[in-house]
């Protein structure tokens, strides 16, 4: 027989770290460790609320003759089973129901566990089963067998000492004993057939038996698989929605870009022939020129408009359009995403990455070419500022990667903002935040 432990966890306590059930297997492995150190243990458990409790190889779970010995590995709090504490090193029988506590012994005790077994009969066993079986109603067969023929050879020889001067008489009954002895071998016989037939029915039961495992296990792995292929079939189905999705969103965004694109072309090409009809118009005199200038300036005004960042106030520095289609500086939307995940003009959900638009990028070039050589020198140096702003960035973050990594090399630990503090971590955090300061 093979005994699988089962050690499930009795506190409804929610500690990190803390296995909520341990299955003890001797056909994987007939050594279990339980500790603290990930490293080296099966089961890992780690206390939240006292530090250390657990020591690093705590215990270990032998499998020995059939049978499950848990040992406390020289632990700092101990291992008590039925709330006793068991000697170190020293190997304890384990029973279905015991209850086992590794650590404190205490009401609030966090790694509280309740021993169950299960017993398997492997096939090996079932052969074994089976073979005594056949050899116990055999002997009894055998035993039986002598029993009789040793009672009727008694009494064939009691009646041949008792009535030997009655020949004929005893002639009868030796005939008659005969005639008996030869039924009792015939009934015998019978039940050595039945025995025979008994002994085979047992054979075809474990062979059912065998088969209909066998289909079983069949039928789970056909289960499994189908269930895998289904998933599969999901999951790539999925994808291939979100990818279509995605194109879909991509081709829309595309083609309300070149939408836009026409529209502007087609107001500059209206405004281009009217300053066209204006320049012929030029030669009359200094009014047509008062009113080309007004044109130009109307145009750049709105050009100004539709080419400008409402972060920064500015003409776009490498222009990117989200989602939604608006537009922005790459700088300005990438610092604005940092705070928040929504659009600056519609406050919708931003979940696709930012896309650089060189449309918009090749329309501020044309405006500033057409400025003047000092708004040119101007444009120049805004660029080199939020390229030398980019560099330091990276530069700050570099640092603070390498800083991070040395305080975890030397121990250090770190805080997770997302998660609610103790007093004593709220405290830590406080004097580390005033001795920076």
């Amino acid at each position: 027989m093979i005994n699988i432990g089962t050690l499930l966890k009795q506190t409804s306590r929610n500690s990190w770290g803390i296995a909520r059930q341990m299955i003890l297997d001797p056909r994987k492995c007939d050594v279990v460790k339980v500790g603290r150190d990930p490293r080296t243990n099966d089961y890992v458990l780690d206390s939240r609320v006292t530090k250390n409790m657990i020591s690093r190889n705590h215990a270990r779970f032998k499998y020995d003759e059939g049978k499950w010995f848990i040992i406390d590995n020289n632990s700092t709090n101990g291992v008590y089973l039925n709330s006793e504490r068991i000697p170190k090193q020293e190997p304890q029988t384990l029973s279905s129901g015991d209850i086992i506590i590794f650590g404190v012994n205490m009401s609030s005790s966090e790694f509280v566990y309740k021993y169950e077994v299960e017993s398997l009969a492997s096939k090996d066993e079932i052969e074994r089963i089976r073979a005594e079986k056949e050899k116990l109603v055999q002997e009894e067969v055998e035993r039986i067998r002598k029993e009789k023929e040793k009672e009727k050879e008694q009494q064939i020889a009691g009646l041949k000492r008792k009535f030997q001067h009655e020949d004929t008489e005893y002639k009868k009954r030796l005939k008659k004993l005969e005639t008996e002895r030869c039924q009792e071998r015939l009934a015998e016989q019978r039940r050595y057939q039945k025995a025979q037939e008994e002994i085979t029915r047992i054979r075809e039961e474990a062979k059912a038996k065998e088969e209909q495992i066998a289909k079983e296990k069949r039928i789970v792995e056909e289960k499994q698989r189908k269930a895998t292929e289904e998933k599969e079939k999901e999951l790539s189905e999925k994808l291939q929605k979100s990818l279509e999705e995605l194109n879909k969103k991509r081709e829309q965004e595309r083609q309300q870009q070149d939408a836009i694109l026409r529209i502007r072309e087609e107001e500059a090409l209206k405004l281009k022939k009217e300053i066209e009809a204006l320049n012929s118009k030029v030669k009359d005199g200094t009014k047509a020129k008062q009113e080309l200038e007004k044109m130009r300036q109307h145009l750049d005004e709105s050009m100004e408009e539709e080419l400008e960042c409402c972060i920064c106030c500015s003409m776009f520095m490498k222009a990117c359009t989200l989602p939604c289609s608006h537009s922005f500086c790459e700088d300005c939307i990438t610092e604005y995403l940092n705070r928040r995940d929504e659009c600056p003009h519609c406050r919708k959900k931003v979940s696709l990455p930012i896309i650089p638009s060189v449309t918009l990028n090749n329309m501020v070039e044309r405006v500033i070419q057409s400025r003047s050589i000092e708004e040119q020198e101007k444009r120049k140096q805004a660029l080199e500022q939020r390229n030398n702003k980019g560099q330091m960035q990276a530069a700050h973050f570099e640092k603070l990667r390498k800083t991070i990594e040395t305080a975890k090399k030397n121990g250090h630990r770190f805080f997770n903002i997302k998660n609610n503090w103790s007093k004593t971590e709220k405290g830590t955090f406080k004097e580390g935040h005033r001795c920076y300061q």
